[in-house]
């Protein structure tokens, strides 16, 4: 099944790589690689400052783990897309960056139960807590 979606993948690069060779020539086509791949390695650099963000919404629990990890793999792999000749690439790199785009993908391609982080409070539920205060007394004399 991999190789089908390979040869399918090779297939719209070398068809949208032509149409856009047509329209832009082989001279533009060189320009938008060589900026796709500046891009792409510019947002590389910075993925340490953007997990930082995405973690503070984790915190805040405006994102789910979940997400925040569909999130940091699909910039990921958009960079690299970027990076990569071809118009088609760019495309795909260009959607994987947009968050609702990679969480879509992330919800519709990766299962749920592989992708899971153990917290120091995802194990318990809030009936099994008990709180408790230490009282210490003080000896008369």
């Amino acid at each position: 099944m991999g190789l089908i979606y390979f040869l399918l993948y090779l297939f719209l690069e070398i068809v949208f790589s032509y149409e856009f060779m047509k329209i832009f020539t082989p001279l533009g086509f060189f320009i938008e690689t060589l900026i796709t791949a500046i891009i792409g390695v510019y947002i590389i650099k910075n993925i340490p400052f953007s997990l930082n963000e995405s973690m503070v919404k984790v915190l805040k629990r405006e994102i789910s783990e979940e997400e925040f990890i569909s999130i940091g793999i699909f910039k990921f792999v958009g960079a690299v897309l970027l990076i990569i000749p071809g118009f088609f690439s760019d495309i795909l790199g260009a959607l994987f960056l947009f968050e609702p785009f990679a969480r879509w993908v992330a919800r519709k391609f990766l299962p749920k139960e592989d992708i899971h982080i153990y917290t120091n409070h995802s194990h318990f539920n809030d009936d099994e807590i008990i709180d408790v205060e230490i009282i210490e007394e003080i000896p008369k004399k």
